[in-house]
């Protein structure tokens, strides 16, 4: 099974792909693909968001992933006024996951805060260097982490693995 998730920002997304199985009973990580989208800054942040969008159909359609999870967005006292533009980015994603699919159910997308991606992996509170730290000492993630990734990828890893948490605590809510 693949699923897919993003730390969605508005000229920077880190996503990761998974390839997951069960086998007894249990949800056995195969393969963690990940990479960081990038646009630059200079480009109007409504065409940004449109190319992330794009970018995204093109991620889902090749990969044709069971699910799509991301961060939810947050205000940022130190830049304010990116709130309503990382909303319309995180809309877009999950947008772009619905066209592929044809279809207006978000059965399939989970979207989670800061703050409980952040209690799951690390000590609740985490900076940026906290949040690396915590990821590259998960046992499970060590295969497949080189060191190399954006802090964007960090983020995306452990909001994948936030989710395959929540899988495990709640196995039904992969048959909603």
């Amino acid at each position: 099974m693949i699923f897919i998730s993003v730390d969605p920002g508005t000229s920077t997304c880190g996503v990761v792909i998974w390839n997951i199985k069960f086998k007894n009973k249990k949800i056995i990580i195969n393969k963690i693909d990940s990479f960081t989208i990038t646009i630059n800054r200079d480009i109007y942040v409504e065409v940004r968001i449109k190319r992330i969008y794009d970018i995204m159909v093109n991620i889902i359609n090749i990969n044709q992933p069971a699910f799509l999870v991301h961060e939810s967005g947050f205000l940022d006292r130190f830049r304010p006024m990116a709130f309503g533009p990382i909303y319309a980015t995180i809309l877009n994603i999950r947008q772009a996951f619905r066209d592929v699919y044809n279809t207006k159910n978000d059965d399939y997308l989970f979207m989670y805060s800061p703050k409980l991606v952040k209690s799951k992996v690390s000590t609740g509170e985490a900076d940026k260097f906290d949040m690396f730290k915590a990821v590259t000492s998960i046992n499970e993630l060590k295969p497949f982490i080189t060191g190399a990734e954006s802090e964007h990828v960090i983020d995306a890893l452990a909001i994948g693995y936030t989710h395959i948490l929540n899988i495990r605590e709640r196995p039904e809510i992969l048959f909603l």
